[in-house]
């Protein structure tokens, strides 16, 4: 063994041992509250997926086998079905619309990373609300800070596949009240399990890659089940994947840098456009400039649009994506369908928006080029959007830092909106959990409580 793995692993096992040892009037009450904004917003993120015509129609095939129904599926009547199957379908529809949140500081969408087996373990071990808003803490923070440990070169692999099989692993180690030993032996096991998800099929909507997270999703419940039977991975296993074989540098140190002090829900963020996050200063550009300009030309006028972004968001470079997967991830898209439905919600991703012939036309004139100015958090991933006209007239906005991050946060009412939009039909009282939910009542109340609650509209609302 290295000393470099030695490190690592003597630092993770520290930090396995204070999330074991981290109890709930531990955890500072606006990081609570984050998880239950977390927690909401990506349960009606999983909704949105869920009326998919894949995603419904991989439910029926689950559900016409289901033996056993000691979890729910976050669709339209919450029909129930085995845990892990659940977690996996759950984990599909969440990520599907791009309407989970993310992570600031490392390319980690923690939240379906980590909530799919957690909800579905948490149920069916009746568990306690506190006792499973402790557990998203303490697995976000887990899944996060490995992220941070390991910085690529050139990200070859996408986030949910690197991270989920362990989040998710250390998400159902948590809700089953494991030891040390038990955690880390599953996190290290799942580790080796990580899909290796190409990062080209986002450019190229490839629809399996909307897979990788329900797949980290099963294969943490098989990690903790293992490191229970004595069967884990050991101190090497983490830094065997992602430094030896996908080539990262390893940060140990951000393991347990400022732990407990320095919580990474603080660093999330939400989102209200339907499309990867490091197209969102793209985006939020172009509606401001829209908003600002009163001569802004019509389109048949626009003779180039040149988008100066980070290199992340510049590799989304496919002008003719092929599904709406593809268009969620094409940069050129984006900043089209932006200018043409004047959103990047779900409307300007929508079947119909890959064959409008304007949107294509638009595609075709959007040029990426780097940023030209230092790129330091939290302005890492800006974008400047420069549009110019056959007649010599010359459009420009910039977005050094698009919202929803910690540095420019929703207020409330907005991330309520989204899951009210999301959510009102079929889990109406989702929105009134996230908006007046008392903590200190999250001893006394169960999990599967608040799942019947949130089917239920309040009577006072």
């Amino acid at each position: 063994m290295n000393q470099a793995s030695q490190n690592f692993g003597d630092k993770f096992e520290k930090l396995c041992q204070w999330a074991v040892q981290c109890e709930w009037d531990d955890i500072p009450d606006v990081v609570k509250q984050r998880a239950l904004m977390l927690l909401c917003d990506d349960i009606s993120a999983m909704l949105a997926g869920s009326v998919e015509p894949e995603v419904r129609k991989l439910r029926e095939t689950v559900l016409s086998r289901s033996t056993s129904g000691d979890a729910v599926i976050f669709a339209k009547g919450l029909p129930t079905t085995d845990r892990i199957s659940a977690a996996a379908v759950n984990a599909l529809a969440g990520n599907w619309c791009e309407l989970d949140g993310g992570f600031r500081r490392a390319v980690c969408h923690a939240g379906i990373c980590t909530l799919p087996a957690l909800l579905s373990e948490g149920q069916a071990r009746s568990l306690t609300f506190a006792q499973l808003l402790r557990c998203v803490v303490l697995s976000y923070e887990i899944i996060t800070r490995i992220a941070m440990a390991f910085k690529f070169d050139t990200m070859k692999v996408h986030s949910h596949a690197m991270w989920s099989s362990m989040g998710s692993a250390a998400s159902v180690v948590l809700a089953r009240n494991g030891t040390v030993n038990e955690l880390v032996g599953a996190v290290t096991a799942a580790a080796t399990t990580t899909p290796i998800g190409p990062r080209r099929h986002l450019m190229e909507g490839v629809l399996v890659r909307n897979c990788w997270a329900s797949t980290g999703a099963v294969h943490g419940f098989f990690s903790a089940d293992w490191s229970t039977s004595g069967i884990m991975g050991s101190s090497t296993s983490i830094p065997a994947v992602f430094m030896e074989i996908l080539e990262a540098k390893m940060d140990t140190e951000a393991l347990i840098s400022q732990i407990g002090n320095e919580w990474s829900l603080n660093a999330s963020y939400h989102k209200i456009y339907a499309c990867c996050q490091h197209g969102h200063s793209s985006i939020e550009a172009v509606l401001e400039m829209l908003d600002l300009a009163d001569d802004f030309p019509l389109t048949h006028e626009i003779a180039a649009i040149d988008v100066y972004t980070f290199p992340l968001a510049l590799s989304l470079n496919n002008v003719k994506p092929p599904t709406t997967l593809g268009a969620k991830f094409s940069l050129p898209h984006m900043v089209a369908a932006a200018l043409i439905y004047k959103t990047g919600g779900p409307r300007a991703f929508y079947q119909d928006t890959l064959s409008d012939p304007t949107v294509a036309k638009l595609r075709e004139k959007v040029n990426l080029m780097p940023f030209d100015k230092s790129l330091t958090p939290p302005n890492d991933r800006p974008s400047k959007i420069v549009i110019k006209t056959y007649d010599g007239k010359i459009f420009e906005q910039e977005c050094l830092s698009s919202q929803g991050g910690p540095d420019r946060p929703f207020s409330q009412d907005v991330v309520l909106n989204k899951i009210n939009d999301l959510s009102a039909i079929d889990l109406p009282g989702l929105v009134h959990l996230a908006a007046s939910f008392d903590m200190s009542q999250a001893n006394r109340v169960g999990w599967k409580e608040i799942i019947k609650l949130i089917q239920e509209k309040p009577i006072h609302s």
